[in-house]
């Protein structure tokens, strides 16, 4: 039986900080061992997660493109 995937990305651009604990949030719940929801949803799905889509505009600073100059959403 196949499984359908799901991605889940955050921080594309890097002054949404709030996605940084969005995310983690998520990752707790997904992961918990002791979760009867994140059990169904892992038999159910493959999760391919990207915590930081713009590491390097995050690192430098910058609100919305990358070290580039470039806005990765366009």
């Amino acid at each position: 039986k196949y499984k359908k995937y799901i991605i889940v990305n955050s921080r594309v651009h890097p002054g949404e900080a709030n996605a940084s604990f969005m995310m983690e949030g998520f990752l707790k719940m997904i992961t918990s061992a002791n979760n009867l929801q994140a059990e169904e949803l892992r038999k159910r799905y493959i999760f391919k997660i990207i915590p930081i889509c713009n590491p390097d505009g995050v690192i430098i600073g910058n609100y919305r493109t990358h070290l580039a100059g470039n806005d990765l959403n366009r």
